[in-house]
């Protein structure tokens, strides 16, 4: 018997993407008995809601107010999980499904009651040979992207550096063994599958980040909580993803790391890490000075000093006690030491700085308990 499906597709002003979205759900090699379409709609303003409303065979939750990505997604799992759905998978406003990646997903989630996340191998919707994410990445100073980001699939040539879970590898849905199943530091919400047990005791996203780390936040406490996040390679989605640069991006980005990384880490960790983070202020404020989002990066030094966020941070912090099952030395296992991100790719960055921290790196995560 094949568990029961919840896809939460957030739509926010997502009409252009629409037929051809669900088209890929109507088309899905999953039991349409044990699958739920559950559509939840940023308050539109293009049309979108409008066309939702005329769709047949979804559950439609449109809001009145624009909820974000956080508590948008939010509303719809919680909704699913009440309903009693096994998984929960999540699908951005401009991404779309492989016919077989709700099965592929579920497959391998099927594999080991200890993972608690799939992500799906997500590709380009326009150029659907390259990738857009195969897993989340966390730098040691906080830093979240997507690893491959950009780079050609060669499925024949592929092979993971890291993060092999097992030698051992599922079978697809023709029966042909797939690749070994890759254990990652966190999913992309972009597309990913959640098992909704786990969600009921690590929780769903955090909305006081608001924008950014969301989903890397979530994978944490998720292996917190003593369960993984892994790749499924056959499972595939296609995402519309183009790289904006965006001087109010860089505030979400550089308050979240911090926040994330202080609500977490144990107090030893911190103070070890806490040098080096310092050191990292100094050259991000010359990269916002040349990058014209100084001022952002003022409001970040605010925003962290407010009784308000460490209010916040406090309680994060207990109730990460209270779930926490793994040390940091297991969460710090699969972080890396260099970034390996369009964002942030130059010369300086690629020749000195990302080798200069991933030997930095290799020596510190030795004396993480």
């Amino acid at each position: 018997m094949l568990p029961r499906v919840a896809i939460i597709y957030l739509c926010y002003n997502n009409r252009s993407y629409l037929p051809e979205v669900f088209e890929s759900l109507r088309a899905l090699n999953y039991p349409s008995e044990k699958l739920e379409i559950v559509v939840v709609d940023n308050d539109s303003k293009d049309g979108s809601q409008e066309w939702l409303r005329q769709q047949s065979g979804i559950t439609y939750m449109p809001s009145a107010t624009n909820l974000g990505f956080a508590e948008g997604n939010n509303l719809g799992m919680r909704h699913a999980i009440l309903g009693g759905a096994d998984y929960v998978s999540l699908l951005n406003g401009d991404a779309k499904l492989h016919q077989d990646a709700i099965m592929e997903a579920v497959k391998l989630a099927q594999t080991n009651d200890k993972i608690g996340a799939v992500q799906s191998r997500i590709m380009l919707w326009k150029h659907p040979e390259i990738v857009n994410a195969t897993g989340g990445m966390v730098h040691f100073l906080g830093f979240g992207f997507v690893r491959d980001n950009g780079k050609v699939w060669e499925s024949t040539a592929w092979v993971p550096e890291t993060f092999l879970a097992g030698k051992a590898g599922s079978r697809n849905v023709s029966g042909t063994h797939a690749a070994p199943v890759i254990e990652i530091a966190y999913a992309s919400g972009a597309a990913v599958l959640y098992r909704s047990s786990v969600l009921k005791q690590a929780g769903v996203f955090d909305p006081f980040l608001f924008l950014y780390h969301e989903d890397l936040e979530l994978g944490w406490r998720i292996r917190l909580a003593g369960y993984k996040n892994v790749l499924a390679v056959d499972s595939i989605a296609y995402h519309d993803y183009e790289f904006k640069r965006s001087i109010q991006k860089f505030y979400w980005m550089e308050r979240n790391r911090v926040i994330v990384h202080a609500s977490h880490l144990r107090l030893w960790t911190l103070l070890l890490l806490a040098p080096f983070m310092f050191v990292a202020e100094l050259g991000l404020l010359a990269f916002a000075i040349k990058g014209g989002w100084l001022k952002e990066k003022v409001l970040v030094y605010i925003n962290l000093l407010s009784p308000r966020t460490w209010m916040y941070v406090m309680r994060k912090r207990r109730e990460s006690r209270l779930f926490r099952r793994v040390s940091d030395r297991e969460i710090v296992r699969l972080w890396i030491g260099k970034i390996e991100h369009q964002e942030t790719s130059s010369p300086l960055v690629d020749r000195l700085i990302n080798p200069s921290l991933a030997i930095l790196w290799s020596l510190l995560k030795r004396a993480i308990q």
